[in-house]
C-alpha cells in the first residue's frame, strides 16, 4: 500500500493494514521491480539525464491511525519501524537498495546481498549492521511462503554433511583446493545439501559458477559447461548470435583483460558459438585433437585467472546424465584444485559406469589427497519421523500412520514430502490459521509403496488438462522453456494459470535465465513419472511436436539445438530427420571438439542409414559417415579403430591398400624408386592443382600415417610412402598442410633409419619451397632437421633450443611436434652435460602433459627423466619412473614405448644388481620385439643396450668364477648382442659412445686387449665430435680402470697413462657433480 507520497519520494508499506506473512519478499520484488523499471525507462529516454531511485526497508511493528474501513483507508504510520527505514534510505546509494539486519534474517535464502557492515545511524547509540540487495535468486529449494498447499521443514540429519561442505569452501578460501563429490540415489537430498550451502555466509567469500546435466544429455556435446558458461556470461536463450558472443567476451574480460583475444575464440567454440573476424583467424586451421587440446588449455588458463581475484566454487547437479567429452574436459580441470583455491562440487546419482562412478575412479586414482566424498544414506526413523513432524506441525497424525510413511519411504526425503502433498491434496491435512490439521479424510489414506505410486497418484488427481499440460512439459524434459511449451501445447487454454497451479503444490517450480522464462521439475522423478505415464504413440507425437516447436522458437540459433532435434525425432521415429539432425549434429560436435559426441551421432547416423537403404547405400554418404568416425577416433587417440575407419573411407574413394605381402613388397620398391628419382631427377614441368577430393585423400592419408606410427610402424611407412610418391605430382603450395607433409618424410628417413641421405635430400628440397612467414612451416623445418642431426650425430649443427617458437607452436595446438622437439633437445642437453638446461626441458614437457593432457608430452617427459635419474643413481626413483611409464603406455596400447621402457627397466635393474629381475625385463622386451616386428631404432635402443649391458656382466662373472663352459657361452652371447647394439647405434647415435666403449670392455674381457683399444679409441673420437661429454668421460674412466689392471700389458693408450685417462674423467666429472662416478674414481685408485 502506498502511504505517502512525499515531494520525490514514496512510503509504501507491506503487511498493512492486512497482514501478510510474507511482506518483508514483496517489499524486496517490489524493490528490485522498481529499478528494473526505471533502468527501462531510461533506456527508452537517450536524451535526458537517468533517473536513479534509493530505497530502504525494515521490517518490525508501525503505530497507525486510521480513517475508513480496513481495504480503503487514510492512515498516518510513525515509530521505530518506519524511522529506521528511512535511515537505510538516506544511506543508499542512487539505483540500489539496502536493508536492515531483521529483513536479511528474514528473506536471505530468497535474495542474495552484500554486507556493507556496521553504519552510524541517527537516532541509535550503536551501529547498525547493513545490507545491499543484489538480486531475487534463480533457483531457491524454500519454496514461497504463505500459500496454503507449500509445506516446508529445516533440513534433517545432513548437518554433518553440510559441516563438511562449508569446511572445503573454507580451505578454498584459504588457497586448499579439493573436488568433493555429493553422491546419492535420486530424493534422497543432494540439491537440498547444495541449496543449504548457498545460504551460508561463507558463501559471501566465494565466486559461485553453476551447471547441470540434463535427462537428454548423453548426446549433447559439453551441455553442463555450457550451461555453466551461460550462467556466468548471463547468455539469454533468446540472445542473437552476435549478442551472445559480446556476453561471453564481456564476462572473459572481466578475469583476464589480457588475453580476452586467445581465451574467447576457444571458450565460444567449445560452447558452440560463431566467430567471425579476428577469431575466426584465431582457431583458423586447428582441428580435432589439438583444438580439443588448446580448449582444455584455455579454460584452465581462464578458471586460474579467476582464482587469483575470488576463491571459486563449481557446482555441478546431476552430472550422471552429463556427455562423455564434458566429463573428460572435467577430469582434465580437477587437477587445478591441487595448486588453486577452488573446489569444484560434482552431484550425482550412483551406478553410472560412464559418468559419475567414472568420476569417483579418476579422481580416487589421479588426486586421492584433494578428494572428499559425501554418500547421502537414507534418514532413518527418527530422522524420517522428525521431517514429517517438521513439515506439518500438527497433532493427531496417528502414530501408525506415521510408521507406515517412514517404513514405506525407506527414509528417502523426497519419498516422505510427496506423501505429505499427497494428504494435502486429498484434503486429509487442511491448512487453518498458518498450521495444519488433520481431517476424517486420513483414516483412508493409503500410503503407495513406492516414490513412482506416490508421483502417479499426485499426478493422477490433477485437473485433466493440467495432468495434459504436465505430461507435455515431461516429454520436453525436466527443464522446458515457457515459449516450446507454449507452442507444443497450443490446444490448452489457460496455460499460466495452469503453470501458477503447479508450481503452487510443488510439482514444478520456475526460474529465469536472464529474462528467458524457464520451468523445472521440482524433482527428476516427477519429471520421469509423468513421461512414462504417456501412451507409446501419443508420446512418439509430442516428440516431433517438441522437434517442430525448437525448430519454428529458435530457428536464428538452430545449431545450439541439433543434437536435441536428433534425441526428439529419434523418440518420435521420424527417420529421416533423426539421420539429418544426427549428421548435423555430429559435424557441431566435431567442430567444438566434443570427439565422443561426434562419434556417436555418426554411428547411430550409419546404422540408420544402412538400415534404410542397405546394399543399395550410396558410396559417397558411406564414405562421409566413415571418415567422420575416423576422425572423431582420431581426435580420441583410439588409433586401432581409427585405422580401421581411414582405410574404409580409402578404399570407398577408390584409394585401396594391397592385402598381398608380395605386392605390398613391391609398391614399397616402386614408390621408393619413384621418390628417389623426383628428388634427384625433379620435374620440370607445371605440377598439378589439387581437386577438392585430392586434398581430402592426402589429409585422411595423412592421419592415417600418423595413427600407424606406435601401431604397425612398417605399414606407416609403406602408406606413408605412398603419400610422398602422389604428393609429388602436385604442387605442394596448394595442399592443405603440403609442407608439412613433405618434410615429414624427412623425419620418416630418419625415424625408421632406412635412409638419412633421403632424410637430408628432403630436407634440401624443403629448405628451398618453406614460407618464411608461417611459423608452423618454420617450426616443422626446425624440428626434422632436429631429429635428422639427432639420428645421425652431427649435433654440432643442431640450431639452438628456440622457446619462442616453442609457444608460438603451442598456441596453434601443435604438442604434438613440440613435445618431439623438446625430448631431442632434451637427450643432446644430458649428453652434453648441461642438467639444469635438460630440467627445464622436462619441467616443460610436464606443463604440456597438465595442461593440454598429450600423451606424447607423458612418453617423453618420463623417458627424460629416467636417463636423468640413471645418469645421477637414483636408481630406485628412475625405476619407479620405468614401472610408471610402463603402466601408463600399456593401458594405451602403444607397444612401442612399452619396449623402450622395458629397455631401461632392464638397465637399472642391472646396476642394481637384481640380475633375476633384469633377465625377466629382458625376455618380455624379446618377446615384445617379436610381436611388433620392425622397430625404429629409438625404440630398440634400450632393449639392445639393456641385453648387451647384462651379457657383458655375465661374461665377466663367467670369467671371475673361471668357469670355461660357461665362459664360452656367454661370450658368443656378448658378441651377437653387442653386434645388434652396434650396429643399431648407428642409426641412432645417442647411444654410440656407449656401445663402442662396451665393444671395448668385451674385446678386452676375452683378451684381445689392441681391438678393445680400437673401439675405445673410436668412442673417444665420437664423443669429441659430437660434445657427448658425459659418455666421453665415462670412457676414460674405463680405460683408466682397464689400463690399471693386473696382467694389463697395456700401460698407456696414445701416450697416455691410466692416471691421465682417470684425472681426465675426474675434471669431467666434478663438472657435473656426478657422485657415484666421483666415487667410483676413488675405489679405483683403491684398489690398484
Amino acid at each position: 500500500t502506498v502511504n505517502e507520497m512525499t515531494g520525490d519520494g514514496i512510503m509504501a508499506l507491506f503487511g498493512a493494514p492486512i497482514a501478510l506473512e510474507d511482506a518483508p519478499q514483496r517489499a524486496l520484488r517490489s524493490a528490485l521491480s522498481i529499478h528494473r523499471e526505471i533502468a527501462r525507462f531510461n533506456d527508452q529516454k537517450k536524451g535526458i539525464k537517468p533517473i536513479k531511485m534509493r530505497i530502504g526497508v525494515h521490517t518490525g511493528p508501525v503505530v497507525v491511525g486510521t480513517l475508513g474501513n480496513d481495504l480503503r483507508v487514510e492512515f498516518k504510520a510513525v515509530g521505530d519501524t518506519v524511522n529506521l527505514a528511512s535511515r537505510m534510505e538516506g544511506l543508499a546509494e542512487p539505483g540500489t537498495t539496502y536493508v536492515t539486519k531483521d529483513v536479511f534474517k528474514l528473506t536471505e535464502g530468497l535474495f542474495q546481498f552484500e554486507s556493507l557492515g556496521e553504519r552510524e545511524v541517527k537516532g541509535k547509540e550503536e551501529a547498525v549492521p547493513v545490507y545491499r540487495v543484489l538480486s531475487a535468486k534463480e533457483d531457491v529449494y524454500r519454496s514461497r511462503l504463505g500459500s496454503e498447499r507449500m509445506i516446508y521443514s529445516e533440513m534433517v540429519g545432513r548437518d554433518k554433511y553440510l559441516d563438511r561442505l562449508e569446511l572445503q569452501v573454507m580451505k578454498a578460501i584459504n588457497g586448499e583446493g579439493s573436488i568433493v563429490n555429493i553422491i546419492g540415489e535420486a530424493g534422497i537430498g543432494k540439491s537440498r545439501l547444495v541449496a543449504e550451502l548457498k545460504n551460508r555466509e561463507v558463501m559471501n567469500r566465494v565466486s559461485l559458477f553453476e551447471g547441470r546435466a540434463i535427462s537428454t544429455g548423453r548426446n549433447l556435446s559439453f551441455h553442463p559447461i555450457i550451461d555453466l558458461f551461460k550462467h556466468w556470461a548471463r547468455i539469454k536463450e533468446d540472445d542473437s548470435e552476435a549478442a551472445a558472443l559480446s556476453k561471453l567476451a564481456t564476462a572473459i574480460r572481466q578475469v583476464y583483460p589480457e588475453e580476452v583475444h586467445d581465451v574467447l575464440p576457444f571458450v565460444a567454440t567449445l560452447m558452440g558459438m560463431k566467430l567471425s573476424g579476428r577469431y575466426t583467424e584465431r582457431v583458423k586451421g586447428i582441428e580435432g585433437e589439438a583444438l580439443e587440446k588448446l580448449i582444455l588449455k584455455n579454460m584452465r588458463d581462464l578458471l586460474i585467472k579467476a582464482t587469483e581475484l575470488s576463491p571459486l566454487l563449481i557446482v555441478t547437479e546431476d552430472l550422471h546424465w552429463a556427455d562423455t567429452s564434458s566429463i573428460e574436459l572435467m577430469e582434465s580441470l580437477f587437477r587445478i584444485a591441487v595448486t588453486q583455491r577452488i573446489l569444484f562440487v560434482n552431484v550425482f546419482r550412483p551406478g553410472h559406469r560412464e559418468t559419475g562412478d567414472r568420476i569417483v575412479e579418476t579422481i580416487k586414482e589421479k588426486l586421492p589427497a584433494h578428494y572428499v566424498e559425501i554418500v547421502l544414506q537414507p534418514l532413518d526413523e527418527r530422522m524420517s519421523e522428525a521431517l514429517i513432524n517438521n513439515m506439518l506441525k500438527i497433532k493427531g497424525l496417528h502414530h501408525a500412520l506415521i510408521s507406515q510413511i517412514v517404513q514405506r519411504s525407506g527414509g528417502n526425503p523426497f519419498f516422505i514430502e510427496e506423501v505429505v502433498r499427497s494428504f494435502i491434496d486429498e484434503g486429509a491435512v487442511v491448512a487453518k490459521k498458518g498450521s495444519f490439521e488433520v481431517t476424517e479424510r486420513i483414516d483412508k489414506m493409503v500410503i503407495p509403496h513406492t516414490i513412482n505410486d506416490v508421483l502417479m497418484a499426485r499426478i493422477d488427481r490433477l485437473e485433466e488438462k493440467t495432468r495434459n499440460l504436465l505430461k507435455i512439459a515431461s516429454v520436453i524434459g525436466r527443464g522446458f522453456f515457457y515459449r516450446i511449451l507454449t507452442e507444443v501445447a497450443k490446444t490448452i487454454e489457460d496455460i499460466d494459470d495452469r503453470l501458477s497451479y503447479l508450481k503452487e503444490i510443488q510439482l514444478i517450480r520456475e526460474r529465469r535465465r536472464m529474462e528467458e522464462l524457464e520451468y523445472l521439475f521440482k524433482h527428476a522423478l516427477a519429471q520421469e513419472a509423468a513421461y512414462e505415464s504417456i501412451l507409446v504413440q501419443k508420446r512418439k507425437e509430442l516428440h516431433l511436436k517438441v522437434a517442430d516447436s525448437i525448430l519454428k522458437v529458435f530457428k536464428e540459433r538452430l545449431h545450439e539445438f541439433y543434437g536435441m532435434l536428433a534425441y526428439h525425432y529419434s523418440k518420435g521415429e521420424d527417420p529421416d530427420n533423426t539421420e539429418e539432425y544426427m549428421i548435423k549434429a555430429g559435424e557441431e560436435a566435431l567442430r567444438s571438439s566434443a570427439s565422443s559426441e561426434a562419434l556417436n551421432y555418426y554411428q547411430q547416423g550409419l546404422k540408420l542409414y544402412l538400415k534404410k537403404y542397405g546394399k543399395a547405400a550410396n558410396p559417397e554418404k558411406l564414405a562421409t559417415f566413415e571418415k567422420n568416425i575416423a576422425l572423431a577416433f582420431f581426435n580420441k587417440g583410439q588409433y586401432e579403430n581409427a585405422v580401421k575407419h581411414f582405410d574404409s573411407v580409402l578404399e570407398l574413394w577408390g584409394e585401396r591398400s594391397p592385402k598381398s605381402k608380395i605386392i605390398m613388397g613391391v609398391k614399397l620398391i616402386y614408390d621408393l624408386l619413384r621418390v628417389i628419382a623426383n628428388l634427384y631427377l625433379p620435374i620440370r614441368k607445371a605440377r598439378m592443382l589439387p581437386s577438392k577430393r585430392e586434398n581430402e585423400i592426402f589429409d585422411i592419408s595423412y592421419k592415417r600415417a600418423i595413427t600407424l606410427v606406435h601401431l604397425d610402424p612398417k605399414r606407416c611407412f609403406f602408406e606413408f610412402l605412398r603419400t610422398i610418391k602422389r604428393l609429388n605430382k602436385f604442387d605442394i603450395a596448394k595442399i592443405e598442410n603440403g609442407f608439412g607433409m613433405w618434410i615429414s618424410a624427412s623425419g620418416l628417413f630418419s625415424w625408421t633409419g632406412i635412409s638419412f641421405k633421403l632424410s637430408k635430400k628432403i630436407l634440401d628440397y624443403a629448405k628451398d619451397i618453406i614460407n618464411k612467414k608461417e611459423i608452423k612451416q618454420i617450426f616443422y623445418y626446425d624440428l626434422f632437421e632436429l631429429l635428422h642431426n639427432c639420428y645421425t650425430g652431427n649435433w654440432p649443427n643442431v640450431k639452438e633450443y628456440d622457446g619462442n617458437l616453442v609457444a608460438l607452436n603451442l598456441k596453434i595446438g601443435e604438442y604434438w611436434h613440440v613435445s618431439t622437439y623438446l625430448v631431442f633437445h632434451g637427450y643432446i642437453k644430458i649428453e652434453q652435460g648441461a642438467f639444469s638446461e635438460a630440467e627445464t626441458i622436462i619441467s616443460k614437457l610436464w606443463e604440456i602433459c597438465q595442461t593440454y593432457g598429450n600423451e606424447n608430452a607423458t612418453e617423453y617427459h618420463y623417458s627424460l627423466k629416467i636417463v636423468l635419474l640413471i645418469l645421477f643413481w637414483k636408481l630406485n626413483d628412475a625405476l619407479d619412473e620405468a614401472n610408471a611409464g610402463i603402466s601408463f603406455q600399456s593401458q594405451t596400447g602403444r607397444e612401442l614405448v612399452v619396449l623402450y621402457y622395458l629397455g631401461y627397466k632392464a638397465i637399472i635393474q642391472i646396476r642394481l644388481e637384481d640380475i633375476d629381475g633384469a633377465k625377466e625385463t629382458l625376455l618380455q622386451a624379446k618377446e615384445l620385439t617379436f610381436k611388433i616386428g620392425f622397430v625404429p631404432p629409438i625404440y630398440v635402443s634400450g632393449y639392445l643396450k639393456g641385453q648387451f649391458l647384462f651379457d657383458l656382466y655375465s661374461l665377466e662373472q663367467a670369467i671371475l668364477l673361471n668357469n670355461k663352459e660357461n665362459k664360452l657361452k656367454c661370450r658368443k652371447k656378448a658378441y651377437k648382442s653387442g653386434k645388434l647394439a652396434l650396429k643399431n647405434s648407428r642409426k641412432y647415435a645417442f647411444d654410440k659412445t656407449e656401445i663402442l666403449r662396451m665393444m671395448g670392455l668385451y674385446y678386452w674381457l676375452i683378451g684381445q686387449k689392441k681391438r678393445a683399444t680400437r673401439f675405445w679409441n673410436s668412442s673417444i673420437k665420437v664423443a669429441e665430435r659430437v660434445g657427448a661429454h658425459v659418455e666421453l668421460a665415462k670412457t676414460y674412466m674405463e680405460i683408466g680402470k682397464r689400463l690399471l689392471e693386473k696382467g694389463s700389458r697395456f700401460r698407456k693408450l696414445n701416450d697416455i697413462t691410466a692416471d691421465g685417462y682417470l684425472e681426465k674423467a675426474r675434471s669431467f666429472f666434478e663438472e657435473f657433480g656426478l657422485r657415484w662416478e666421483l666415487e667410483e674414481l676413488d675405489r679405483i685408485k683403491t684398489y690398484r
